[in-house]
């Protein structure tokens, strides 16, 4: 059955301008919330990358 989960923490990681550990990070916080494949590996959709990127842009510090 297809799904949308279909994104690895590394490719989250590029679209949203980050590290991996920052995705990491965030799902530990409860923003992102992936599936698990048959392998136990995170799978993300790409609503979670950009609601990422969106987080990370919000959080980002004013330049002045």
């Amino acid at each position: 059955m297809p799904t949308d989960h279909d994104l690895t923490v590394g490719q989250v990681a590029e679209i949203a301008g980050c590290h991996r550990i920052t995705v990491l990070n965030y799902e530990k916080r409860g923003y992102l919330k992936p599936l698990r494949d048959n392998n136990n590996h995170r799978r993300y959709t790409k609503q979670d990358a950009f609601k990422l990127k969106q987080i990370l842009e919000i959080r980002k510090p004013s330049d002045g």
